[in-house]
C-alpha cells in the first residue's frame, strides 16, 4: 500500500465514523418522539424508557464521538501536526454538550428544549464534519510538498479499531484478535474470528442465546428482520466454511476488507429500530435462534 492509499484509507475511515454519527443522531430524534414510553402517563414506564435511551446515548453515541475524536487526535499527533486538532476538538465538544443538555433537561427527556438541543446537535454535527474536512485537506496538501515522508511512519493497522467500545465488548476483542493478527501477517484463523465476533454482536444486540447462523440468516431476510447486510453475511459463513474445510486462506487484502466489515457491520446493529415484541415474535417463526 503506498503513502498515499494508506492516508485516503484513514480518511475514508473517518469518515465512515462520521456518516455513522450523523445516522445515530437520527436515530436519537426517532427515539425522543415516537417512543411510547416517554409519553406514557404511568411515571414507570416513563423512567424505563429515558433510562434506556440515556444509557444508549452514553454507551454509543457518546462512546462514538469519543473513539473518533481520539482517531483524528492521534493521526495529527503521529503527523506532527497536533496544534491542528484544537478545531476539531471544539466541534467535538460541541456535540457533547449538546447531548448532555438533551440528557439532563430540567422539564425531562423529549420535552422542554429537547427539539431546539437536537437541532443545535445537528449542526453541531455538521461544523464537526466540515472542521474535518477542511484540517485533512491542509494535511493532503502537506503531504503533497512533502512527498508524503510523514506518512512512512504511520502503521495502518494502529487506526483499525482504535478504542475500546462498551458494547459488544466481547465482539469488539474478537475483532482486536483479527487486527494484532493481521499485523503479525497471520491469516489462518482471521475468519474464525470475525464469524465468532458477529455472532457475539448479533446475540447482544437482539438478546439471542443460540444462533444457526446461515439459517438464520436467510429466515431473517424472508421475514424483514432487520440486519445492516444478509447476502454479505451469508457469504462470509459460507466461503469460510469453504476455505477452512479446503486449508485456503484469505489473502492480506480480503482480511482487512473482512475485518472493516464486520466493524462496520456491528457499528450499524445500534441504527436497527426494533421492538421487543417485534424480535419475540420472530424468535415464534424462526427455529435458528433461541
Amino acid at each position: 500500500m503506498s503513502e498515499a492509499q494508506k492516508f485516503q484509507h484513514i480518511i475514508d475511515g473517518i469518515r465512515e465514523d462520521l456518516t455513522l454519527i450523523e445516522e445515530l443522531c437520527g436515530k436519537l430524534d426517532w427515539n425522543l418522539f415516537n417512543n411510547e414510553g416517554l409519553w406514557s402517563t404511568f411515571d414507570f414506564y416513563y423512567k424505563k424508557a429515558a433510562f434506556e435511551i440515556i444509557e444508549w446515548i452514553n454507551d454509543v453515541f457518546l462512546d462514538k464521538i469519543y473513539e473518533t475524536n481520539s482517531k483524528i487526535h492521534k493521526f495529527l499527533t503521529d503527523m506532527s501536526l497536533g496544534g491542528m486538532y484544537n478545531k476539531v476538538s471544539i466541534q467535538g465538544q460541541a456535540m457533547e454538550k449538546c447531548l448532555k443538555d438533551i440528557m439532563q433537561e430540567k422539564d425531562g427527556l423529549g420535552r422542554g428544549n429537547t427539539h431546539s438541543n437536537l437541532d443545535k446537535l445537528k449542526i453541531a454535527i455538521s461544523n464537526y464534519r466540515y472542521s474535518i474536512d477542511t484540517t485533512m485537506d491542509y494535511v493532503r496538501k502537506q503531504l503533497y510538498e512533502t512527498n508524503w515522508a510523514s506518512m512512512k511512519k504511520i502503521n495502518i493497522e494502529d487506526y483499525l479499531l482504535l478504542a475500546k467500545r462498551r458494547r459488544y465488548i466481547k465482539a469488539r476483542d474478537e475483532l482486536e484478535w483479527v487486527k494484532q493478527a493481521i499485523k503479525e501477517g497471520k491469516y489462518e484463523d482471521i475468519l474464525t474470528h470475525l464469524r465468532t465476533a458477529i455472532d457475539l454482536a448479533i446475540k447482544e444486540r437482539f438478546g439471542f442465546t443460540k444462533i444457526w447462523m446461515k439459517p438464520f440468516l436467510i429466515d431473517a431476510k424472508e421475514n424483514g428482520f432487520p440486519l445492516p447486510s444478509y447476502t454479505m453475511l451469508y457469504d462470509y459463513y459460507d466461503e469460510g466454511s469453504q476455505r477452512l474445510h479446503s486449508g485456503r486462506l484469505n489473502t492480506p487484502y480480503e482480511c482487512q476488507k473482512a475485518l472493516d466489515f464486520v466493524d462496520g457491520f456491528i457499528d450499524r446493529l445500534e441504527l436497527i429500530n426494533i421492538s421487543q415484541e417485534e424480535i419475540d415474535n420472530f424468535k415464534k417463526k424462526c427455529r435458528c435462534v433461541e
